[in-house]
């Protein structure tokens, strides 16, 4: 069981969705459980995934946790070194 949450609402498609983007912020970046939550809820707070048919399954999970962690929109446009995680609150 998952100690943490999703803080907007999500359809269980999304929900899945979701939590396989923040097993791909856990995988990539070595960050904890409790920080992948933090940042995905900080990154989409107010946005409402409850339809199937959601923007958000037009990339993969590993777009939207690099999208997630990194300050720079537009990472992939950059080495890696030069890339810094954005501030989370």
């Amino acid at each position: 069981m998952l100690k943490y949450q999703l803080l907007f609402p999500t359809c269980l498609s999304s929900e899945i969705y979701c939590l396989e983007i923040v097993q791909e912020l856990i995988g990539l970046f070595d960050i904890s459980e409790k920080e992948a939550f933090l940042r995905i809820n900080s990154f989409w707070e107010g946005n409402d995934f409850t339809s199937e048919d959601d923007l958000i399954f037009h990339e993969l999970p590993e777009y939207w946790a690099k999208t997630i962690y990194y300050e720079k929109s537009n990472w992939w446009n950059f080495p890696e070194n030069e890339l810094i995680p954005r501030k989370i609150d």
